[in-house]
C-alpha cells in the first residue's frame, strides 16, 4: 500500500495526503514550494494545509511577510487512528442494537487462532464495555506480564482501559499474584497452593454477555456470546472470589 493510500484510509483527503508527504519528504517549505513539489495549484494548497493544520499535522510559523509549513510527527496519526477506531466501535455498537436476530437467544460461539486473534479479543473487550464496568478474569501463570503485553495486548486495549476506568477482578495463583503491582481499579485473589488449576496455561475472561477461554498452549481461543452464559460464569466466579 502507497503511503498516500494509507493516509487517505486514514481520512486524509487526496491533496492533503500528497502535501502532508512532500512536508515529510522535503522538510519545511511555503505554499509555493508545496505547489512546486505536489504539482498542486497554490489554491489547492492552501486549502490541503488548512485541512491538515486543523488535524494538527502541520504547523505553521512566520518567515519575513511569507508563512512556512512544517509536517509534525507522523506519531500524530496514532491519535486518528484510535479516534477512528473509538467511532467504528460506536457505529458497530449502536447498528447492532438495531439488528434483530431469529436466534438472538440462541449462544453465538467464534473461534479464533494465534496472537492476532488472542488480541482481537482483548480489543473487544475494552470496546464492547461501557466506561467503569467490571470484567473478570482467571488468570493463567505460565505467561509472563512481558509476555502478555507484548505477544497480546494492543496499544488500543491499554489505552481504552485507563479511559474508559475498566475495573478487573482477577483470580490467579500466588506467585502470579505477587508480581501484579497494586492497582485502584484491579483486585486480584489467588487460590490455594494445593489446587492450582492455572498450570494448565488456560485463561478464562467473562466481559458484559459474552466468556472467552483462552489456550496459550496453541494460541487458540474460544468465545461464546449469550447473556445467560456470561450471567452464570459471572456469578460463579464472583462466589468463588468471594470465598478466597
Amino acid at each position: 500500500m502507497e503511503h498516500s493510500e494509507f493516509l487517505e484510509k486514514l481520512g486524509l483527503g487526496k491533496r492533503e495526503s500528497v502535501t502532508y508527504l512532500a512536508l515529510l519528504e522535503h522538510g519545511r517549505g511555503s505554499v509555493s514550494d508545496l505547489s512546486r513539489r505536489t504539482g498542486l495549484f497554490r489554491t489547492q494548497v492552501y486549502d490541503a494545509l488548512d485541512g491538515l493544520t486543523r488535524e494538527g499535522l502541520v504547523a505553521v510559523s512566520p518567515k519575513g511577510k511569507y508563512k512556512m509549513y512544517t509536517a509534525e510527527s507522523p506519531k500524530k496519526l496514532e491519535e486518528k487512528f484510535l479516534e477512528l477506531s473509538n467511532r467504528f466501535d460506536k457505529e458497530i455498537t449502536e447498528l447492532s442494537q438495531l439488528y434483530h436476530s431469529p436466534d438472538a437467544h440462541r449462544p453465538i460461539v467464534k473461534y479464533v487462532e494465534g496472537q492476532k486473534g488472542i488480541t482481537s479479543i482483548h480489543d473487544d473487550i475494552v470496546t464492547s464495555l461501557k466506561h467503569g464496568d467490571i470484567y473478570y478474569r482467571y488468570s493463567s501463570s505460565k505467561v509472563t506480564q512481558n509476555e502478555w503485553r507484548t505477544n497480546y495486548l494492543s496499544k488500543k486495549y491499554r489505552i481504552l482501559r485507563d479511559q474508559k476506568k475498566l475495573e478487573r477482578r482477577v483470580i490467579t495463583n500466588l506467585p502470579n499474584k505477587l508480581q501484579k503491582r497494586p492497582r485502584l481499579e484491579r483486585e486480584v485473589k489467588a487460590v490455594p497452593p494445593d489446587f492450582d488449576l492455572f498450570e494448565y496455561n488456560v485463561s478464562q475472561i467473562i466481559y458484559g454477555n459474552k466468556v472467552a477461554v483462552i489456550d496459550y498452549n496453541t494460541e487458540t481461543a474460544v468465545v461464546i456470546e449469550n447473556p445467560t452464559i456470561a450471567k452464570f460464569q459471572e456469578k460463579i466466579f464472583q462466589l468463588l472470589f468471594r470465598k478466597l
